[in-house]
C-alpha cells in the first residue's frame, strides 16, 4: 500500500469539508456517486460505497475514490492514499485545491 502524500490528503479533507458543507454525507447514502462541479472547469464524482460505482458520466470509480474531470476531460483518480493527478499549466494539484476550497467557501 502507498503512502498517503500531502496533496491526496489535503484533496480529500476539503472534499469532505465540501460535503459536510452540503449536506452530502455520509458519501455512502447516495444511491451511486456523490457528484459536483467544481469552479475554473473542474468535476468530481466520489465514490462512498464498498464496491466501484459507475458516476453519470460512465465512468467506474473505485470504492472509497474520487474521479475528477477539467473542462470534461479525464484529470484524475485518486483516494487520501494515492493516485494521479494532472499536472498541466492550468489544471494541477495546486488549481485543483484551489477549486476545491473555492467551492468549499461558496458553500459556507
Amino acid at each position: 500500500m502507498s503512502k498517503p502524500t500531502q496533496e491526496f490528503v489535503e484533496a480529500f479533507s476539503v472534499i469532505a469539508d465540501l460535503a459536510i458543507a452540503r449536506n452530502a454525507h455520509p458519501l455512502g447514502k447516495h444511491d451511486g456517486c456523490w457528484e459536483t462541479e467544481l469552479p475554473a472547469g473542474f468535476w468530481i464524482a466520489v465514490n462512498g460505497h464498498k464496491t466501484a460505482t459507475k458516476c453519470s458520466r460512465g465512468i467506474k470509480v473505485a470504492p472509497f475514490q474520487c474521479y475528477a474531470e477539467f473542462n470534461g476531460w479525464p484529470f484524475a483518480t485518486f483516494s487520501p492514499f494515492g493516485g494521479v493527478l494532472g499536472a498541466g499549466a492550468v489544471a494541477n494539484e495546486d488549481s485543483f485545491i484551489e477549486a476545491l476550497r473555492a467551492a468549499l467557501e461558496g458553500a459556507a
